[in-house]
């Protein structure tokens, strides 16, 4: 029996070793848990006020939360005066990079040395679509007081694309007749209770094994696992003018018509080591390009810009030093153009935006 005793202790040793050397690994190079809290106004659950989050597996940022679950403002209030809100997914919601170079905030910095007493605004959650935001829209009204603008960042184009529903999240059906669906799912009661003690401990290392451990799915049967087919749109975009006709009308109600649509998606990329500035959805780009100047609704298509940035720097507006050149989210080079091109749109119609 005594023999055993150091075996037993040099392995309870090595264990704590082991567990030590995952926390810091965790802590250090894995994204901050982001609790939830329930916001009355807004209607919603949203990241807690006055919690920070780093994010390090794709760039290297550190972002802040102010009231209403809403990410870089001035203090972690709401500025009191004439807004541009930015609404979208991850793009806008832009963990990537840090909040002064997030687009809501660079549009306020430039928005101000042009002279335009604006305040930018983001509001973006990953995973949402443009029909996330539409709702969204209203449930924030009363809660962001003067908007003089609503600004929806579409990163690609299945954010307008119909009978794709996901879970837990708004849908967009063609119909007949057209419609959206409002499909919110509360996160669990423990979920809320644990994520700020995972988040205090920097648990990140145990909640990313956690959520793997969820995602595995076994299979006992014999012989080779069956392919799921993955959903893919339509072989044309023709076809879709009546809903997406009743999508713009939508936005135009929600937004009280200050509406503005940007098209930013990741371009240019690099393909088997060269750098392509095509666009797989142009096809798709151009007919709801078309259903937007039938509803009188501006859209502003990026490609041009993001490209010839890259022809004049050398540098791709989408990627970071840990994550694939060109892909993924924008990084602070991406956010800059964006926030430009609104200002630009800003400019050129300021008598009816400022007007009061």
């Amino acid at each position: 029996m005594a023999m055993n005793r150091p075996a037993l202790r040099h392995w309870l040793i090595g264990l704590a070793l082991s567990l030590a050397v995952a926390w810091a690994a965790g802590a250090l190079f894995l994204d901050t848990v982001q609790p939830l809290a329930l916001d009355p106004s807004v209607g919603r659950y949203v990241a807690m006020p006055g919690t920070t989050t780093h994010t390090r597996v794709e760039g290297f940022a550190t972002s802040r939360v102010g009231e209403h679950g809403i990410r870089g403002l001035p203090g972690g209030k709401l500025p009191q005066g004439p807004k541009v809100v930015f609404w979208g997914d991850s793009f806008v919601e832009g963990l990537q990079v840090d909040d002064a170079g997030r687009m809501a905030q660079v549009f306020t910095r430039l928005a101000h040395q042009a002279g335009a007493d604006l305040f930018g605004v983001g509001i973006g959650t990953g995973g949402d679509s443009l029909i996330d935001s539409i709702f969204k829209v209203t449930d924030y009204a009363q809660a962001l007081g003067p908007v003089r603008l609503h600004v929806f960042v579409l990163g690609s184009m299945s954010n307008v694309l119909p009978d794709a529903p996901k879970a837990c999240r708004a849908a967009f059906f063609s119909g007949p007749p057209p419609r959206l669906e409002q499909r919110l799912c509360p996160p669990s009661e423990r979920s809320l209770r644990l994520a700020p003690w995972l988040r205090d401990l920097e648990l990140q290392g145990a909640f990313a094994a956690y959520r793997r451990a969820l995602d595995i799915s076994l299979r006992l049967a014999p012989g080779p696992t069956p392919a799921h087919q993955a959903l893919q749109p339509p072989p044309t975009p023709y076809g879709h003018e009546t809903a997406w006709d009743y999508l713009n009308r939508r936005i135009l109600a929600a937004s009280g018509n200050h509406a503005l649509l940007v098209y930013a998606p990741s371009l240019p990329r690099l393909l088997e080591g060269k750098v392509s500035t095509d666009d797989n959805a142009a096809l798709y780009v151009e007919a709801y390009a078309q259903s937007c100047v039938r509803s009188g609704i501006p859209f502003l298509n990026l490609t041009p810009a993001l490209a010839a940035h890259f022809q004049a720097t050398g540098r791709l507006p989408h990627g970071f030093f840990n994550s694939p050149p060109g892909f993924g989210h924008l990084n602070e080079d991406g956010h800059r153009l964006a926030a430009e091109a609104v200002l630009q749109y800003v400019k050129e119609h300021r008598n009816a935006l400022l007007a009061p």
